[in-house]
């Protein structure tokens, strides 16, 4: 097997030389640099590129997150591996948007830090268990929250097209020149919109319309 070249960054010593202790035994590995800061990294990749980018979050400078976006446009080929003691929602998922091909907590084990750079290697994405099990609940939770934003079954296909356009500040007649319908006809929609959804202006219109997903900012 082909040897895996890493980069390493973490703005403490400390963690760098455990890391590189863990890797010493591991043959199909070898951390190629390893630096405290975005200038450091950059500076080093300007000569060398490695196979995983194994980061941190916090750094004195830019921030891991910041630091995935830039390896995401410019070293798209280079698998960000982000190895950080902050496993909140937010962290994960700013670092999945980023460009992260994989997150493990710093308390992980030399097996499982392995596997991820192995799997992301081949290709993969890799989170393992407690990582997974955050984004897993996450996208339940996102799931049951679109679940209750849903459209109600109450409209017709015909009133949310009417909704739409009238939450992008169309006039009674523009509209019916769009659809090709008479103006009366609008209003006779509009009414029944307005009474099946007991609102009482189009600004509560628009609000219900944001709140359903019906439309979007």
């Amino acid at each position: 097997m082909k040897e895996i070249k890493i980069y390493l960054v973490d703005d403490h010593t400390i963690v760098r030389d455990g890391i590189k202790m863990m890797m010493l035994s591991q043959p199909q590995v070898r951390i190629i640099g390893d630096f405290g800061s975005s200038e450091e990294l950059f500076k080093a990749l300007k000569e060398t590129q490695p196979d995983i980018l194994l980061l941190d979050i916090n750094l004195p400078g830019l921030s891991g997150i910041e630091i995935t976006k830039i390896m995401s446009q410019l070293y798209p080929e280079i698998g960000v591996l982000v190895l950080s003691g902050l496993e909140d929602e937010e962290t994960i998922v700013q670092a999945i948007r980023a460009g992260a091909k994989g997150f493990l907590p710093k308390k992980t084990d030399k097996k499982e830090l392995l596997h991820g750079i192995l799997e992301i290697y081949n290709g993969n994405r890799y989170f393992g268990t407690e990582i997974s099990r955050t984004i897993f609940n996450l996208t339940v939770k996102n799931i049951s929250m679109e679940l209750d934003t849903e459209i109600p079954t109450e409209l017709t296909t015909r009133e949310i097209e009417i909704v739409k356009l009238f939450t992008e500040g169309l006039l009674y007649k523009e509209i019916a020149d769009r659809l090709s319908i008479s103006i009366k006809t609008v209003e006779s929609h509009k009414a029944n919109i307005m009474r099946k959804l007991e609102l009482k202006s189009t600004a509560g219109l628009v609000k219900y319309a944001i709140k359903k997903k019906i439309i979007t900012l």
